[in-house]
């Protein structure tokens, strides 16, 4: 027997076939022929089953194209709602290729807008799937086209370090709506079908592809291999973040135990410093059970940043790689620091910093692309920084990389070297050169330069050396010299002895970084 609300409910009913057909069947079957889940398909794969309630499925396009020709837009293109991954509340969004190319329309930039506002009211994270041509063109009879991808851009600005925001790169994603991923805190591409493109000429294959971006151009954190495995690092890398800024990331009984000595760190840094070695050595052997999330994995080697556990807490490390370009610094990595040490500060995610580094490259070619301007931008980062802070200084720590790795007086909580662990204004061999050149010339006229240069080579990595007696005021300083087995257990109680502390920075309206 029907009622009077029949009629509604057939409504309903016709909406939501029309929101699950999509573009239609066609354009359903080229996604798949591609490889791509279908908008529908990520959401459910990236929630718990059952958890999801979708907002704006009555939404449509409203505008008049520019042909007349009338466009099936069910949603206005863009899925969205919020749900729970692994029993976390999240808000998310996704992109539907099959219906007209996944172009921004009006409506769904202001549908984005409201749900990243959501999103930061409620605290929680906003999780983003980019499948899409870019805007929608077709603006005629006095619509406009940019209030709403405005609103939104500005949305996703203002709740930044507020709550966490990721982006899936699954397909294209090209014009002025390019920024929005780069705009996340995270942004992970499948390597097959994500495109990134502002616009212009393409100069090779590999422009605007996930290697290229990670490569080249550092715009991505993690490259996926497809869809379902661009899913998985998402939940993955959920794991390692709180709900909002308020918040910690849940700690999690790996059953690691924080006193274990490593017996192998003794064996990992080479005698002689001439040769290198795997920073990844290190840090797997010190974090709980050698697990390490790594980010921009393929960009700034040199370099090494990424998420682990220490005692079931979450940490961020950055560490110098000695085994890539002996671990200087220049511009990209001095970019990459800088993004990650202010998103773990953003989310009071504790920094360990592993110290071994020739300090910052010289010469014309970087100082033309302004090295000192990026060497002053991760100063005035780090000297902003309230979370817990502990530095471990394993080798050299020579020139403004040992400043900027939060030695010296840059007040990390707690600075501990290795004892072969050396400071200096700049790498002893060249203060040898510049020194003793007269000394270095005649030994050379003699037949003995070798002898001579490691004489003097010797005296100063001596005078360098944290071992050698020094003053507690003296620029270059330790708090304490450790044993390297107990490297681990010494960054976890530092860890617990600094969970309470309360670091307040001069009160001011915002800080202005060097560009």
């Amino acid at each position: 027997m029907g009622t009077w609300m029949d009629g509604y409910l057939a409504k309903m009913e016709k909406n939501r076939q029309e929101c699950i057909n999509s573009g239609g069947e066609e354009r359903v079957n080229i996604q798949k022929d591609l490889g791509k889940l279908s908008a529908r398909e990520r959401i459910d794969r990236l929630l718990d089953p059952g958890s999801f309630d979708e907002l704006g499925s009555l939404v449509r396009d409203t505008r008049p194209p520019l042909d007349g020709q009338i466009r099936l837009s069910p949603a206005e293109g863009v899925v969205m709602g919020y749900g729970e991954v692994d029993g976390r509340s999240v808000m998310v969004f996704s992109m539907d290729f099959t219906v007209m190319s996944g172009s921004l329309g009006d409506q769904a930039a202001w549908k984005i807008a409201e749900l990243v506002e959501m999103a930061g009211q409620r605290r929680i994270p906003i999780i983003g799937i980019m499948d899409s041509a870019g805007e929608r063109l077709g603006i005629k009879d006095g619509h406009t086209g940019l209030n709403g991808l405005s609103r939104l851009i500005q949305n996703y600005c203002l709740f930044s370090g507020i709550v966490p925001r990721i982006m899936m790169l699954l397909g294209p994603c090209t014009g002025t709506v390019a920024s929005l991923p780069v705009l996340a805190d995270f942004l992970i591409m499948n390597e097959e079908s994500g495109f990134l493109w502002l616009g212009g000429d393409i100069k090779s294959e590999e422009a605007g592809r996930a290697e290229f971006h990670m490569e080249k151009s550092g715009q991505v954190d993690i490259v996926a291999e497809d869809d379902a495995d661009a899913i998985e690092k998402t939940k993955e890398l959920l794991n390692f973040l709180p709900q909002n800024c308020w918040d910690k990331p849940a700690p999690v009984d790996t059953g690691d135990d924080p006193g274990r000595r490593e017996e192998s760190l003794l064996d990992v840094m080479p005698e002689n410093p001439k040769f290198t070695y795997d920073i990844h050595e290190i840090i797997e052997k010190i974090v709980d059970n050698g697990e390490f999330f790594e980010l921009q994995e393929e960009y700034a080697t040199h370099l090494v940043t990424g998420f682990c556990r220490m005692d079931g807490e979450v940490v961020g490390i950055i560490a110098n790689n000695p085994d890539e370009l002996s671990g200087i610094f220049e511009i990209d990595s001095s970019d990459k620091y800088d993004r990650f040490m202010n998103f773990l500060d953003a989310f009071s995610i504790p920094l360990v910093n592993l110290v071994d580094s020739t300090a910052y490259v010289p010469g014309d070619k970087w100082e033309r692309v302004g090295i000192i301007r990026h060497g002053a931008k991760n100063l005035h980062s780090y000297s902003h920084l309230t979370n817990q802070k502990v530095t471990i200084v394993l080798r050299r720590a020579y020139g403004g990389a040992n400043i900027v790795m939060g030695c010296s007086r840059m007040q990390p909580d707690y600075i501990y070297g290795w004892p072969s662990a050396e400071f200096a204004p700049t790498g002893p061999d060249a203060v040898v050169q510049a020194v003793f050149h007269k000394e270095l010339a005649k030994a050379k006229e003699a037949g003995n330069y070798q002898e001579v240069y490691d004489t003097y080579l010797n005296i100063l990595k001596e005078a360098f050396s944290v071992m050698n007696g020094k003053e507690w005021t003296s620029y270059y300083m330790i708090h304490e010299a450790i044993d390297p087995r107990d490297t681990r257990p010494k960054i976890i109680r530092a860890l617990k002895a600094t969970r309470n502390k309360k670091e307040v920075l001069p009160a001011k309206k915002r800080y202005i970084k060097p560009a």
